[in-house]
């Protein structure tokens, strides 16, 4: 049920992506202003996401994740009502911290419920909601603005909203806070980064965003259609080979990282990310970046499970979402450096130097990760 409430919040997330700038455009407001709506809302998860876990850890999981899809329900009324682009704005970051405090808490969740032997298949399955999320719903937000129009996708991500408020209620267990005051859960997230291992982790994390929304998102659009010569169709479909690949590969990764271990996982998913990564820079024909893009895939996919189970490993009882809050903190701020870096490499020219840039800091990531031991219970092959 936590994967599925997952999917539903990513699916909703991405029914508006497809039509958020051109929404903006409506206000008659400029290209910047437009693109202020994807930083207003990483901005909000930025802030919040930290408060999401240290909200986690003193009212509990399920309040915390109820309470981030009210808040994206009361964001998809607000935008689809928004009289101007001003309350347009106000609507994402709402939305934003809504994202942070359900994301940040349902991940919490999933880690007090998991025995530490699963945990690698439970973070895949979850990672496996938010991917089905992800592909869904740019599709089904292009056809639900062509039979309404462009405030249409936002009435269906409020619904979204409280139907996993809805979930999050009634169909998934509570787990009772900790019982702690404020003040002793900031203290307890101190500790943890005095901890060398989530010092490297948060790293780990700061380098897989800045590859996704820097290299991928960002850079690689701009790198198909300016060299490249390749029309929108086509990089849609580039970068849609990595992310089906990435969907079939995750399970089989979880499964992997729980037997075999996080740390040799991680370490061979980074150093592959990274040549990945700096691949799309030495190749210029449509067949060769379909190549390129299913390597990722498998890279990415291997990459992305270990660090949040190691998260998962390494917390405290009753600081589990402060330890997920400080890794999904890093992530955001690699999401919000990551395309204002490859940007500013872009502008002097230079594409091929900002993909192997992304490859450069996920192999620091992968350095590092040498330097911590393994957090993880090998499973045995009788083991199911």
């Amino acid at each position: 049920m936590l994967a599925t409430a997952v999917g539903l919040v990513m699916t909703g997330a991405s029914l508006v992506a497809p039509i958020l700038p051109l929404y903006a455009l409506e206000f008659g407001v400029s290209y910047t202003a437009a693109g202020a709506l994807i930083t207003g809302f990483a901005v909000a998860r930025l802030s919040f996401d930290m408060l999401g876990g240290v909200a986690g850890d003193r009212f509990g999981a399920r309040r915390v994740t109820m309470s981030g899809a009210i808040l994206i329900a009361v964001a998809g009324v607000t935008a689809a009502l928004a009289p101007s682009y001003w309350v347009l704005l106000l609507s994402r970051f709402i939305e934003g911290v809504g994202s942070a405090l359900f994301t940040t808490a349902a991940f919490q969740f999933l880690v007090q419920i998991t025995e530490r032997s699963r945990l690698g298949r439970a973070t895949a399955l979850f990672q496996t909601g938010m991917l089905v999320g992800f592909a869904i719903g740019p599709f089904a937000g292009g056809y639900l603005a062509e039979l309404g129009d462009f405030r249409t996708p936002f009435w269906a991500y409020a619904a979204f909203g409280v139907l996993v408020a809805v979930i999050s209620r009634l169909l998934i267990t509570d787990v009772p806070s900790s019982g702690r005051t404020i003040g002793e859960v900031f203290r307890a997230a101190g500790s943890l980064l005095r901890k060398r291992e989530i010092r490297v982790l948060a790293l780990v994390a700061f380098a897989l965003f800045v590859m996704r929304s820097g290299a991928r998102i960002t850079l690689f659009p701009l790198y198909g259609n300016k060299v490249v010569g390749l029309d929108p169709a086509s990089i849609g479909t580039i970068l849609s080979v990595s992310a089906v690949v990435n969907l079939l590969v995750v399970n089989f990764v979880g499964r992997m990282v729980d037997r075999v271990g996080r740390k040799p996982v991680a370490i061979w998913g980074l150093v592959a990310s990274a040549f990945a990564t700096a691949a799309y820079g030495m190749f210029g024909t449509f067949t060769s970046l379909m190549v390129v893009s299913a390597v990722f895939g498998i890279a990415s996919g291997v990459a992305s499970i270990p660090p949040p189970t190691m998260v998962g490993d390494l917390a405290p009882e009753g600081s589990e979402g402060s330890a997920v809050g400080l890794y999904k903190m890093a992530g955001d701020l690699g999401f919000v450096v990551g395309p204002l870096m490859v940007g500013a490499i872009a502008d002097a020219g230079a594409f091929s130097i900002g993909f192997a840039a992304s490859g450069a800091i996920l192999l620091v990531a992968a350095g590092a990760m040498l330097t911590i031991g393994e957090t993880g219970r090998k499973l045995g092959k009788g083991s199911s």
